[in-house]
């Protein structure tokens, strides 16, 4: 399995024919590695917020992880915000970053309506309306953002295996990099360092990509949300000692 793993130029051409069991025992397996893995170099994290608490004399880049989700929290209500966090996240970032790896034009047009309902946030004043109006903001930005893509966009042709793989590794490279935004407000003096704190999800990127294509689309989105589920029941244990 490891090699297979480590083999990203092959990925597109791995066999999905498989049992519901087999896929789910991979899964399984997949996940302890990545459990394991972020064991393993946690003190990276902690040695990169002493360096730049004690050292550059920063706000500790940890702590602001910490209040950017009690503010999430805060917002949103508890439930609300585990809700996102567990399966509207894996949702959405599973539409847009491993979804197009099909390189289907359909799927490409999925993952740009989709990208737009990730930064409908931008839109000024959004925020401040209710519920409702959010979320039908955002199902009209996916359905307009879907039909130009499919209508005006061009066509497109399966790349190459060389250019296939450059894909790939780009979506779990910016997949990785995107989740410094839950550090903000970010302090760009030092973001040199940033890279540092998302060498988790830099490799879970990587363990969703190899899910995606081995077992199915549907099985990375689970492999996602049971990370991020069993990350929000830790963070609920663990809560009041981290803060």
């Amino acid at each position: 399995m490891l090699k297979e793993f480590l083999a990203v130029n092959n990925y597109p051409q791995l066999n999905q024919d498989r049992s519901f069991q087999s896929k789910l025992i991979l899964l399984l397996q997949i996940y302890g590695i990545i459990f394991l893995i972020n064991i393993l170099i946690a003190p990276i994290s902690f040695i990169a917020d002493h360096f730049v608490t004690h050292v550059l004399h920063y706000k500790s880049i940890s702590r602001q992880y910490q209040e950017t989700l009690l503010r999430m929290f805060h917002k949103f209500g508890y439930l609300k915000a585990v809700f996102y966090i567990s399966v509207m996240a894996p949702v959405i970032e599973e539409a847009i970053f491993r979804l197009p790896l099909t390189f289907k034009r359909q799927h490409v047009a999925i993952a740009f309506g989709f990208a737009l309902v990730l930064i409908a946030k931008l839109i000024p004043g959004l925020a401040n309306q209710s519920l409702f109006i959010n979320i039908l903001a955002r199902v009209a930005l996916l359905v307009v953002g879907y039909f130009t893509l499919t209508k005006f966009g061009p066509a497109l042709k399966t790349p190459g295996k060389g250019f296939q793989t450059l894909l790939i590794v780009t979506s779990v490279i910016v997949f990785g990099l995107m989740h410094i935004l839950n550090y903000v407000p970010l302090q760009w003096h030092i973001i040199y360092i940033y890279p540092l704190y998302v060498i988790p999800q830099l490799m879970m990127g990587w363990a969703l990509t190899y899910i995606r294509f081995k077992n199915g689309y549907f099985w990375g989105m689970g492999l996602h949300a049971l990370i991020n589920g069993v990350s929000m029941v830790l963070y609920t244990i663990f809560r009041h000692k981290l803060l």
